[in-house]
This record gives structure tokens, C-alpha cells and sequence, in this order.
């Protein structure tokens, strides 16, 4: 293990790294916190110390879950009353020099940043980074920078510009979106490809197999437009009434839910799917562990690299998604699952009725889909992954030729 230097200079021999996660924006809970927990959970088992910050408003699931671990976690959020009635421009600038206030003041006891980036964002957490002269710079991006073009302005093409500069590493979790990066401007030596992970010791154990004609299908995931909600409602239309024992449930919630609930009362499906709404993350294990294949026939704007599927090839699922995005890198087509095209719910029944009609198939999409799991998506797996990075960044960042 890297020698690391102390907050006053001396050598510190050995010590782990301590490395503060943070996430500029807030969009609630998402499957961007939900890495940030499982991956703190790996690091924190392998050896590694790491802390959140990151605003808490409308995510307080965040300091309860990372409290499970032992992982701190640093609540970001400026109240208004706070801003002293200053207007808009002025608070959120005055919120800015107090984020980047406590961030630099946290750092002051960490090795190294690890940024959190919806597209490009985080200026805070880059200015606090580039105020400290201890700490390296790492930066996942959760969104493509196609994706973000329409969101772009100075603010974060100051920050990217700074990204360029500043990171020791920056992460993408498939290769296509990682190229993108480079071509605008990321040092090709500093990217690299990490996938997202799933905690295998929260998502343990193995999903039952279905009995001959039976087949349950689990979609987790939010209810916003593009999801795939509706072409897999159209798909179970077509197939229930020649497989009886045909079922679907739905775990998440959203603004499209009604529009779902009425499709599902049009279809006559009511007795095929199961709205859950939305559930808290610890539980959505039990209720992978009773379906029998993980589907997502996402086309959504901004989806990325969705750890749903990734959830239920932990259990032993097969998985069923679209071509969409970063989605075919974690389904092999006809090994451990199906890829579909988008909005394509003819294609998606075919791909539903294969797993009903080959158990062949099935059985070795099952333990295809499990091996897959483990060898690249475990958070074990990756946490060790990361911990390789950020050991070669605080390196660099020690090293007087650098």
C-alpha cells in the first residue's frame, strides 16, 4: 500500500485511504446515491475509509443506510432561512462559498475527492479540491455528455474545464461514454471504464426457478416517460392470455403511475401486474428473489448503466433490455439475457415468451447472467477496482515530476 503523508506533513506509513464521495446535485434518490452507498459499503469492508457529502434534503435514506455501515455522512444542505433573505443569483452563490467552505474543511482530513458528476457538475467539490494540497481528484460521470448538451452553460463548462485540469482520474462505466469524454478533451491516460456494482452481500442468495409455464417478471425502476413501462404492458397483453401464470410487478413510482395504473386497468391486466409504488432499497432483494427474469426496455434520456439489471444477475436472473445506451454491455444478447430494440413491445414479448418456452434457455441464461455478475459487477469487485485507481491518482499527485 501506498505511504501517504498526514494533514501536517509527517508520514503516515500505511494508513488506509480515506476518500470523501461527493454529489453536487440533488435529484432525490437515485441509482447514483444507490452506487455511492454500495460502493462506500465494499470500500469500507476491503479496508478503505470513506465518508458522504452530499445535500440530504429529500434523500435522509442516505445517512440512515450509510449509518448501517459505519460510513459518516455530511448533510450539504444550505436552509434559506440560512441565506439571510439574500435574492436568488446571491443565495445560491453565498450556498456555493459555503459548500466549498465545508468541503475544503473536509478535506483537510481526506486523501483524496471522489466526484460524483450528473453530466458536469460539482464545481464545489472541484474549486475544494484544487484549494487542497493533499488531496487527489477522481470523478465518475453518471451522465453522458450527450445527454447533458442541452444543460450546458459557463458554470459548467467552467467545471469542465477545471475536470480536465485538476482529475487524476476520470470514470465512465461503459466504453462508448468514456470515448465520448476523450474526444472532449479528457486525457486518454487519465479515463478509464468502471462499471456501476450491486452489493452482493445485500443482493445474496439465489432467486427461485420457475415451474414449467411459469414466469415472473420484476421491473424496478422509476415511473418516467421512456422507461419501457408501456411497451411491457403491450407485451404482456399479447402474451397473457395464452400463458395464464404470466406475472409482472412493478417496483418504483412516479409521475407516469397513473398513466401505468390506467394502462393496466385498459389491458385487463390487473391480475398479471403489480404496482408496488415506490420501496425502500433493503427490501427490493426479497422481492427479486421471487421473479425469475430482471427486465428494463428503457429508452429514457439520461439513462446510463442501470443497476437494476445488475440487481437481479446478482440473484441469478436473467435480464431482458433494450439497446439502449450503456445497457447492452451488461446483457450479453442470448447469454445472459436478451437485448430488445427500443419501443419494440412485439420484439419484447418474443424475448418474455423464449424464457417461457426454452428452460434450456433459461437455465443457462441463469447461470450465465450469476457468473457475469460476479466476475464484473460485484461492489467487491469493483470497490478493489477503484481502490487501484485511486492508489495510482495519489501517486501521481505525490510525485514531484507530476
Amino acid at each position: 500500500m501506498l505511504e501517504r503523508t498526514g494533514w501536517d506533513g509527517e508520514k503516515t506509513g500505511t494508513a488506509p485511504i480515506r476518500v470523501l464521495h461527493y454529489m453536487g446535485t440533488n435529484f432525490g434518490m437515485t441509482g447514483v446515491e444507490t452506487f455511492i452507498l454500495q460502493l462506500s459499503a465494499a470500500q469500507k469492508r476491503t479496508g478503505l475509509v470513506p465518508s458522504i457529502a452530499m445535500d440530504l434534503n429529500n434523500r435522509e435514506e442516505v445517512r440512515t443506510i450509510a449509518a448501517e455501515h459505519g460510513i459518516e455522512v455530511h448533510d450539504l444542505c444550505v436552509r434559506e432561512s440560512a441565506a439571510g433573505g439574500l435574492p436568488g443569483k446571491f443565495a445560491k452563490a453565498w450556498s456555493r462559498v459555503r459548500r466549498t467552505q465545508t468541503l475544503w474543511q473536509l478535506l483537510q482530513r481526506s486523501h483524496l475527492i471522489h466526484i460524483h458528476a450528473v453530466g458536469i457538475s460539482g464545481i464545489d467539490g472541484f474549486i475544494a479540491s484544487g484549494l487542497s494540497r493533499t488531496t487527489a481528484l477522481v470523478v465518475t460521470h453518471h451522465a453522458t455528455l450527450g445527454w447533458f448538451a442541452a444543460h450546458r452553460n459557463l458554470l459548467s463548462d467552467l467545471t469542465f474545464w477545471i475536470e480536465k485540469r485538476l482529475a487524476s482520474r476520470v470514470i465512465m462505466p461503459y466504453a462508448t461514454a468514456i470515448s465520448e469524454l476523450v474526444s472532449h478533451g479528457i486525457s486518454a491516460q487519465r479515463a478509464k471504464v468502471i462499471p456501476f456494482c450491486v452489493d452482493e452481500t445485500l443482493f445474496s442468495g439465489l432467486a427461485r426457478e420457475p415451474a414449467p409455464g411459469e414466469l415472473t417478471l420484476v421491473m424496478s425502476a422509476r415511473m418516467f416517460q421512456g422507461k419501457g413501462h408501456f411497451e411491457l404492458l403491450a407485451a404482456l397483453a399479447e402474451l397473457s392470455p395464452q400463458y395464464p401464470r404470466l406475472r409482472a410487478e412493478f417496483v418504483g413510482d412516479g409521475p407516469e403511475r397513473p398513466k401505468i395504473e390506467a394502462a393496466i386497468d385498459r389491458l385487463n391486466l390487473r391480475n398479471v401486474v403489480k404496482c408496488m409504488g415506490r420501496v425502500d432499497h433493503r427490501e427490493v432483494p426479497a422481492i427479486m428473489r421471487k421473479s425469475h427474469v430482471v427486465v428494463l426496455p428503457s429508452y429514457m434520456e439520461g439513462e446510463m448503466f442501470p443497476l437494476c439489471l445488475m440487481e437481479g444477475m446478482a440473484l441469478g436472473l436473467p435480464a431482458i433490455g433494450a439497446r439502449w445506451s450503456g445497457i447492452p454491455e451488461i446483457i450479453v444478447d442470448g447469454e445472459t439475457g436478451i437485448i430488445v430494440e427500443p419501443r419494440d413491445d412485439i420484439g419484447l414479448a418474443r424475448a418474455i415468451e423464449r424464457f417461457l418456452t426454452e428452460p434450456t434457455f433459461y437455465a443457462r441464461a441463469r447461470r450465465n447472467s450469476l457468473a457475469r455478475f460476479r466476475s464484473r459487477y460485484s461492489a467487491t469487485v469493483v470497490a478493489r477496482t477503484y481502490s487501484e485507481q485511486y492508489e495510482a491518482a495519489l501517486r501521481e499527485r505525490s510525485s514531484p515530476d507530476v
